[in-house]
């Protein structure tokens, strides 16, 4: 036992035990100013909160011999029904020098820290980028009908740190997850990162498209106005929200979900929230909500009014949210996820080419990898996992829809 009283868990190298919301902040600070960390607004304790009618969150940190904090975990739970077991997820994480040398002595003590936990099974999903598409190479397959997948074209960077990670985790037992709309949800395989060059907004502008250039102004010239919003303009995104969802067939969040979010994110957060508005004529017509943590902003939502797409309010709420990124300090804009497509004939390849036309390249991630640690229940686990997951499928659905559906796209070339 540690001198709190809590249980602790020890490895060749690290000790793993839970631990406060201010601790785990330090260690986000410490480890955001680290090159080769990527810290998400998943992997932060208000994120926890506000995802905790869902899931049982809890905050672990791995310790080194000086009792420095050296990795850290956002953790969610969920029971299995019939079972008194939990499956374990870390969203975007762990938060970890995966370049390093110590994979096994990183995750042994995870192992044993989540048996005392009676974990059947434990998901992890790092944001590590195993190939980069640069946005004028996927800009040119888009345009090649012989090329329909992002992985039909060479990537212009492979990471070999990255393979190094894959041949560790198959190698201590890991083994990739099976397709799972709520992983996918959390961190698709394929996410497009914008460069901000610096906090230069012209070199910024310049790696857009001449037609990507021209929609912001075509947005301010139809007199349509991004401000930030307040707790106040929660109804107007709920209403743009439901609005997505009808016109793309899913189930929306409640209300309650962004009141949740802004609670967790909007008043306390200890990095940054905003959730941008796009007027026009006096009419909410889009939303969306980016938080950072670190150098690194991170949209969360994005919504589209089913009004005046000939306005552009997609590239007008973007652009400010790229400034206001800057000028925030940010060195990088995760856009989010696409599928792999560069089919025109497919409408998910619309979203591809809005976010290459911005300039962003593309990132294929190593994916989700499970530990199975009691394997027969996980083997009937991932058998039933469609079933297990589809409780609380509305916002991974929703997300799924948003990547896919044509209707969304409507607005943002």
């Amino acid at each position: 036992m540690d001198p709190d009283g809590t249980a602790a868990y020890s490895g060749s190298m690290y000790t793993l035990r839970t631990v406060s919301s201010a601790a785990f902040w330090l260690f986000i600070d410490r480890a955001s100013s680290h090159s080769r960390h990527t810290v998400g607004y998943q992997q932060t304790p208000e994120w926890a909160t506000a995802r905790g009618a869902s899931w049982d969150p809890e905050l672990l940190g791995w310790f080194d011999a000086e009792g420095v904090m050296r990795a850290g975990a956002v953790i969610r739970y969920r029971k299995l029904p019939g079972f008194d077991r939990r499956f374990a997820f870390v969203p975007q994480g762990p938060v970890a020098d995966w370049s390093a040398d110590d994979i096994d002595d990183l995750l042994t003590p995870l192992r044993s820290y989540l048996s005392s936990r009676r974990v059947f099974a434990v998901r992890i999903t790092p944001p590590i980028s195993l190939r980069r598409w640069n946005a004028s190479t996927i800009r040119n397959g888009l345009s090649n009908p012989e090329v329909t997948k992002l992985t039909d074209l060479p990537p212009d960077r492979l990471e070999h740190s990255a393979i190094d990670v894959v041949s560790s985790l198959k190698r201590f037992g890991w083994r990739q997850a099976p397709n799972d709309a709520a992983t996918d949800a959390s961190q698709p395989n394929f996410n497009f990162w914008l460069d901000l060059a610096g906090g230069d907004e012209d070199v910024v502008l310049a790696s857009m498209t001449k037609a990507w250039r021209k929609n912001i102004r075509k947005s301010e010239r139809a007199g349509v106005e991004v401000s930030l919003g307040t707790h106040g303009d929660l109804a107007h995104v709920h209403r743009l929200y439901a609005q997505t969802a009808q016109r793309n067939g899913f189930s929306p969040q409640p209300m309650e979900y962004f009141e949740t979010m802004w609670s967790s994110l909007g008043e306390t957060f200890p990095g940054r929230f905003s959730m941008h508005l796009a007027r026009h004529e006096g009419a909410v017509i889009a939303a969306s909500g980016t938080a950072q943590v670190g150098s690194r902003a991170q949209g969360i939502f994005a919504a589209t009014g089913t009004e005046r797409p000939q306005a552009k309010p997609s590239n007008a709420v973007y652009w400010a949210i790229i400034r206001r990124a800057i000028a925030d300090g940010a060195e990088v804009f995760d856009i989010g996820g696409v599928d792999d497509t560069l089919d025109e004939a497919d409408p998910a390849s619309g979203l591809v080419r809005f976010k290459a036309d911005m300039g962003a390249d593309a990132h294929e991630y190593i994916g989700a990898w499970d530990l199975p640690i009691e394997p027969l229940l996980y083997g009937a686990f991932t058998r039933l996992l469609p079933a297990y997951t589809g409780a609380s499928s509305a916002l991974r659905d929703g997300m799924r829809t948003v990547r896919r559906s044509p209707a969304l796209l409507r607005g943002r070339s």
